[in-house]
């Protein structure tokens, strides 16, 4: 081994000698380690609204949507509904909607508007609903706006007064709410009010479909 080396070597062995000799504290001879800092991410948390549903448990409102009244075509509805939640899952609603039929299909193909094959064409109905909130959940409408939101099925039973005879009507259907505030709710429903009606000769059972938006008021 050449005389090079062996002055590498000894020079490698005595490093860490030196370094610690380098960090002894004079006063106790012991060897000073410096502390290992920590860096953390700056994190800032991001407050964020979420509409709740007030303590109150009745809910009043207006909708506007379309009905289709079998034979009748489609015609703008209007109506008013409350509704009392029971319990965090089921509610009763209560609706009354009106609309006027429009022609009929012999009316609007054979033109014929002079003589009208039913004395009358208000429709006005009522119910009473029985309401489950099936999925309840949150509507993400941007990156900081969450709201709470469900859907939610109905059924029950009500009277329908159409084409001058009062008929007892079985309402089934589904709906979509967000809840805008801790008071004030957005409504998407849709029905099927179904009713057995004779017009004419002949005496079926007519499904009549609905599509309605409201707003709804918590007290």
């Amino acid at each position: 081994m050449t005389r090079f080396s062996i002055a590498t070597l000894f020079t490698l062995m005595a490093s860490p000698l030196l370094w610690a000799n380098d960090n002894l504290n004079e006063d106790t001879g012991n060897v000073q380690i410096n502390p290992i800092v920590v860096v953390e991410p700056n994190e800032e948390v991001r407050e964020q609204y979420e509409a709740q549903i007030d303590t109150e448990f009745f809910e009043l409102g207006a909708y506007m949507g379309v009905l289709a009244i079998e034979d009748f075509g489609s015609s703008t509805v209007t109506g008013l509904k409350a509704s009392f939640h029971a319990t965090e899952d089921f509610f009763l609603q209560a609706n009354y909607g009106q609309a006027e039929a429009g022609l009929s299909t012999a009316e609007y193909y054979f033109d014929n508007q002079t003589t009208s094959i039913i004395p009358d064409r208000n429709y006005e109905y009522y119910n009473l609903l029985v309401g489950y909130n099936l999925f309840p959940g949150e509507t993400f409408i941007t990156q900081n706006l969450t709201l709470n939101s469900t859907f939610y099925v109905v059924a029950g039973a009500g009277n329908t007064d159409f084409a001058g005879d009062n008929h007892f009507t079985l309402t089934f259907g589904s709906g979509y709410r967000i809840i805008l505030t801790d008071w004030l709710t957005w409504n998407m429903d849709f029905r099927d009010h179904s009713f057995d009606t004779q017009i004419g000769a002949k005496e079926k059972r007519t499904h009549n479909l609905e599509f309605s938006l409201g707003l709804t008021a918590f007290f």
